[in-house]
């Protein structure tokens, strides 16, 4: 930060950043703190779905199945997730009847589909609940897409971009010289309390700070499986190899005219080489498909695994567990489940407290722009063409390839260098006059 023109394109950059990127930032940490205790909503909401009384055995899965589709006949079965734990329900998803009939699915990104809930035990169905009447769904779509479903995820993507773009912007502006240079040193994270708008810059600072890998590692993670940056990051994978494997689209059965396995008998096919988790098991589609397995809790990341297994016979044809992952699958495998607080209370704790942190760095911003704002102006740092020319070149190749990286960036971005160019265009003509 030695250049005078790197330090204004930044202040002016962390300035537009802010504003728009505040509203969305506000809204992302608020129903991202929402979602942090869907645990104990959801066992409060949907506990008496979720848990049975312990019985002396378990029926057969393939009579829990039957007893799921006599309740809802007019729906697709999807997938079934026996019951894991004892005391634990068995979910049958089921997908809409129009996704059944057409063949496609028209959710736009909102679930349709149901889940009945069966006692293992006894084979009776507990009640059948729609998706989206999950609180653990409801909760992900509206911190995703406000509940607007796919055309509404970009929003997010673009608060979740420059909330990046804010915290480097912010870290550089702030970072101090050292106190044997006459800086403040580590001093600096100290607020000084009781000096107005300083006091709000320290604090502003200070808590974006102390919170700031926590913050970075959820942006990051959220931007992995986000529409547009989430492709790109695809892309990536497959082509450094870093993709984790998947189950050959054209895997068959060996052809043959024994019956089919049933449910019951899949499952125990599955879990002699499955992990010891709760897993989700998917029917063959067709006559020589295969039986799909894989980990349903996410929370176990040593632990995931996805299984096909012969339709018939139930040898294993595909098996990829944790150990054949490569690195930067491992590495989403991991941060995935900590962005939605899958690891327990610390977890919750931790994110919660970083909900608030987002929540309070864009709070105080919007203040400090109001503090010091001159009545009826908007007060924007001052960024001039020749400031432009002295940035160094290497950092418009960084954020170029931001704008890569990050699709919803690099859009705003260029709206953002019209806006400017029209304003200096303006501001020139009358004295060009």
């Amino acid at each position: 930060m030695t250049s005078p023109a790197l330090h204004h394109l930044f202040r002016r950059l962390h300035f537009w950043g802010g504003l728009v990127g505040a509203p969305i930032v506000l809204f992302a940490a608020l129903t991202g703190l929402l979602y942090v205790f869907t645990p104990q909503v959801e066992a409060w909401r949907h506990g008496h779905l979720d848990t049975v009384a312990v019985g002396p055995a378990q029926v057969p899965l393939d009579r829990q199945v039957d007893a799921a589709l006599a309740a809802a006949p007019d729906a697709a079965l999807r997938h079934v997730v026996p019951g894991y734990a004892p005391g634990d329900s068995t979910q049958v998803h089921l997908a809409a009847p129009h996704e059944h009939h057409t063949g496609a699915s028209h959710d736009h990104g909102l679930p349709t589909g149901s889940i009945v809930y069966v006692d293992p035990y006894t084979g009776r169905v507990l009640g059948q609940l729609p998706e989206m009447a999950r609180f653990k769904t409801w909760a992900k779509k509206l911190h995703s897409s406000a509940l607007q479903g796919q055309g509404w995820r970009w929003v997010m993507e673009l608060g979740a971009s420059w909330m990046l773009v804010l915290f480097v912007t912010g870290l550089a502006l702030w970072w101090p010289r050292p106190q044997r240079h006459g800086g403040h040193g580590w001093r600096a994270l100290v607020p000084r309390l009781g000096r107005g708008r300083v006091t709000w810059r320290d604090l502003h600072a200070t808590v974006a700070i102390v919170c700031g890998v926590v913050l970075a590692v959820v942006l990051v993670t959220g931007l992995t499986w986000s529409r547009h940056a989430g492709e790109r990051f695809r892309v990536l994978q497959q082509a450094t190899g870093q993709e984790a494997p998947r189950l050959p689209k054209a895997l068959q059965s060996a052809p043959g005219d024994a019956p089919r396995l049933g449910w019951q008998a899949a499952w125990e096919h599955a879990r002699r080489d499955a992990p010891d988790v709760s897993l989700q098991l998917t029917a063959p589609p067709t006559a020589n498909g295969v039986w799909r397995a894989e980990n349903f809790d996410r929370s176990q990341p040593d632990r995931r695994f996805t299984m096909a297994l012969d339709a018939r016979t139930g040898q294993t044809l595909f098996h990829s567990g944790w150990a054949q992952l490569p690195a930067l699958a491992k590495a989403t495998a991991v941060g995935i489940p900590f962005h939605r607080a899958e690891y327990g209370v610390w977890n919750q704790v931790v994110l919660a407290l970083v909900a608030l942190a987002a929540v309070f760095s864009a709070a105080s911003g919007l203040v400090m722009w109001w503090l010091r704002r001159p009545k009826g102006a908007l007060a924007a740092p001052p960024l001039s063409p020749v400031d432009l020319r002295g940035v160094p070149i290497g950092w418009w190749a960084a954020f170029a390839a931001m704008a890569v990286a990050m699709p919803v960036f690099g859009w705003s971005l260029l709206v953002m260098v019209v806006l400017e160019a029209l304003r200096w265009f303006g501001s020139r003509r009358p004295r060009l006059a």
